[in-house]
């Protein structure tokens, strides 16, 4: 049996859980950063999608952010 196509699309798959995974560590580390800024947990919480129980509780958890 040929699964060259599904074994294609699985690749690609994972490509895609690994690229939404990034996204969604640099979103969270970027929320980290402008709460840090000074930013309203607020905005900061309606921009990335994080509420704000889950903000302050990766910002407790994230060390330094280096400058970018």
């Amino acid at each position: 049996m040929e699964l060259f196509s599904l074994e294609l699309a699985v690749h690609r798959l994972h490509d895609a859980q690994a690229a939404l995974d990034a996204a969604r560590a640099d979103a969270e580390l970027e929320a980290v950063a402008a709460l840090r800024r000074g930013g309203a947990v607020d905005a900061i919480c309606e921009l990335s999608g994080l509420n704000p129980h889950d903000l302050l509780r990766l910002e407790k958890l994230t060390g330094p952010i280096p400058a970018s």
